[in-house]
């Protein structure tokens, strides 16, 4: 049989919702029934190996049943790869089909209708319809969507700078680009001209861009040049008078004057107006070091940011000059791109959502107060970026605290006395205040009570007024461990798990199908066993909203949006089977409540959580053996190499 013939039954056959007659599909295929019947026959054994069969059942008709979506797909894809080599590959996996359509989508001006397109990438109505959904939810993001159309199909809805956005993400950033789009681009250098063309004229306006702004920049003239050749927008703009009076169009003007004389092409003002908007966004800010210059609002916004985050996280960063000055560089050209709803990348996304937790969750608190005052919304690209310097400053701050002031006993003379205290200073310089090396015979005489605690390297035979803690004079792993507690004051950090784990919030029997669901059943278990106030689940979806709590290695981290409960707890729990959270499968939640107007130090339980993202082996024990005291014994594993880790960073 021909190959071509099989790929037309088989395109038949899996987008139809009902066996099919043969009369019908021989009058489709244009062949006789037994030639049909040949045909299916002799392919048998090759469709069974890829996961697939052809049925047919007397007075009902032909119909294809498969068994195994992924290596069906496959199959179909090395059909369509032998009969022509340059057929655009049919897409397998559900994202990977995601963003064909929606590249489709992109390129197209035109209505395209459904049946058509199930035809083209070999999936049901079914299937398509709840791509559809996925593609919808992704141009939402670009501020776009699908207009549909009756007899018509479906079309891309938005203007022209959004669509834009949206290419420059998924034919220049989505897993390395599409060479398509850009191959006439490469050929004929366009890149390196418009490169040199911005760095000329930045240079001469005095005008600074990061890195990635220059490179999007780049990219965005490209498409112009390509866009404007194609197709022109109709889509209404209401200008900004804001930006039309602004420098940076009067750059964008000098800039596309120059783009016009090299590619011979004319720039209508919506295209100058579309640069101006880019540079606004994307500008490096420069101040003078000594006179950071910012307005009045915008002093009142980080004094409430900070006021904020002092009461839900007992951080006061009101005079930390270097977040200060790093925040209003960050949100003067932010709050631009959240203006005209422009859209950065931020590549670190899920490993600052991952690895800096409690700085996430203070830009999550920054995003919802400029909501509040500026009615804007912020992305998660957004808020990744201005966690990044929440952690620098929570760095900081904990490096910040109450000073030491401790006796050091050596028994072995004042030769093993200094090294003991080299290696002290070396390690903590950053926590000590003073340090009084004495005999251990003095120590009976000296005011203890100016002092938090004494290091000695010999046993004390009698009391002491203040904590001792005896290590070996040259300092091994296991006294740095110890010290570290003393300095940090930590020594009872492993006792959340026993505080915050209880098996009245352990669940294996949950029935939810989906995120939602689960939220609520397990908000609703909590309610039954902990006082929680009547909002608890409405902020936990709060938080939901602003950015999903899936965190990766089938793991989910739900918590309200603020510490709203009289306790910190943590409710577990174990699925039978994944469900689908967002993007991401879960099988393991845990949804933390800290106590509000707490000082409590959470960042080992924030760590020691994040950390089993990492730790698959862990997870493989727990499914194993799903109780209580088994994830007690993994935390408290994976809470000591967190320290432990923590410590080796801090101390070197």
């Amino acid at each position: 049989m021909d190959k071509k013939r099989l790929i037309k039954i088989i395109k038949i056959l899996s987008q139809s919702q009902q066996p099919i007659k043969g009369k019908e599909l021989c009058e489709e295929l244009g062949v006789t029934v037994r030639t049909l019947r040949n045909d299916i026959k002799e392919y048998r054994h090759e469709l069974s190996n890829h996961g697939l069969e052809i049925v047919s059942k007397h007075a009902v008709g032909y119909s294809l049943i498969i068994h195994n979506e992924e290596e069906y797909f496959q199959y179909i894809e090395e059909l369509m790869k032998s009969e022509s080599q340059n057929q655009m590959l049919i897409p397998i996996y559900p994202e990977e089909r995601i963003d064909y359509l929606i590249k489709m989508f992109l390129t197209s001006d035109d209505y395209i209708k459904i049946e058509d397109i199930c035809d083209m990438i070999f999936v049901s109505r079914s299937t398509l319809s709840h791509d559809l959904k996925e593609v919808r939810e992704k141009l939402k993001y670009f501020h776009l969507d699908l207009e549909t159309k009756p007899a018509y199909g479906l079309k891309i809805k938005g203007s022209e700078f959004h669509k834009r956005s949206c290419i420059s993400q998924y034919f220049f950033h989505i897993h390395g680009g599409d060479e398509s789009y850009l191959q006439k681009a490469k050929a004929s250098k366009q890149q390196e001209i418009i490169s040199n063309l911005l760095y000329k004229t930045m240079v001469e306006q005095q005008f600074k861009l990061t890195d990635m702004g220059f490179e999007n920049l780049v990219i965005h003239i490209m498409i112009a040049l390509i866009r404007l050749k194609e197709v022109q927008s109709n889509t209404p703009y209401e200008y900004d008078e804001y930006i039309i009076e602004s420098r940076e169009y009067n750059i964008a003007t000098i800039l596309c004057k120059k783009l016009e004389d090299e590619f011979h092409i004319c720039f209508p003002q919506i295209e100058v107006y579309y640069i101006a908007l880019h540079l606004s966004g994307k500008k490096a800010v420069q101040y003078n070091t000594n006179h950071l210059i910012v307005n009045q609002e915008y002093e009142d916004l980080l004094e409430r940011i900070f006021r904020e985050i002092a009461d839900k996280y007992h951080m006061d960063f009101t005079m930390d000059m270097d977040l200060k000055t790093s925040l209003t560089l960050h949100i003067l050209p932010m709050m631009n791109r959240l203006k005209y709803q422009m859209v950065i990348q931020n590549p670190l996304l899920e490993q600052i959502k991952i690895e800096n937790s409690l700085a996430f969750e203070m830009s999550i608190l920054t995003a919802n107060i400029i909501h509040q005052i500026y009615h804007v919304e912020m992305n998660e690209n957004e808020m990744g970026y201005i966690a990044l310097h929440f952690q620098l400053a929570i760095e900081r701050y904990q490096k910040q605290g109450p000073k030491k002031n401790i006796i050091i006993i050596c028994a072995s003379g004042m030769g093993s006395s200094q090294i003991l205290l080299y290696k002290i200073r070396q390690k903590f310089k950053d926590y000590i205040q003073s340090i009084y090396i004495t005999e251990l015979y003095e120590l009976p005489n000296i005011d203890q009570s100016v002092y938090d605690f004494i290091l000695t390297t010999v046993p004390i035979p009698f009391q002491t007024e203040i904590p001792s803690i005896h290590v070996q004079y040259f300092l091994d792993d296991q006294d740095v461990l110890m010290l570290s507690d003393a300095f940090q004051q930590q020594s009872e950090t492993l006792s959340f798990i026993d505080q915050y784990f209880s098996d009245n919030l352990f669940f294996l029997d949950l029935k939810g199908k989906d995120s939602k669901q689960l939220i609520h059943e397990m908000c609703s278990r909590i309610a039954m066993v902990k006082d929680v106030p009547n909002q608890f689940e409405d902020e936990v979806m709060k938080r939901e909203k602003y950015s999903v709590t899936e965190f990766g290695n089938a793991i989910a981290m739900p918590h309200p949006m603020k510490p709203i409960t009289d306790s910190t707890f943590v409710a577990v729990g174990i699925l039978k089977k994944p469900v689908k959270w967002k993007r991401q499968y879960v099988k393991y939640i845990f949804l933390l409540s800290i106590q509000k107007d707490s000082k409590e130090a959470l960042g080992l339980l924030h760590e020691t959580l994040s950390a089993l993202v990492y730790d698959k082996k862990a997870l493989q024990e727990l499914e194993k053996n799903p109780s209580l005291d088994d994830l007690k014994t993994i935390l408290r594993k994976t809470a000591k190499e967190q320290e432990k880790n923590d410590i080796d960073v801090l101390f070197g």
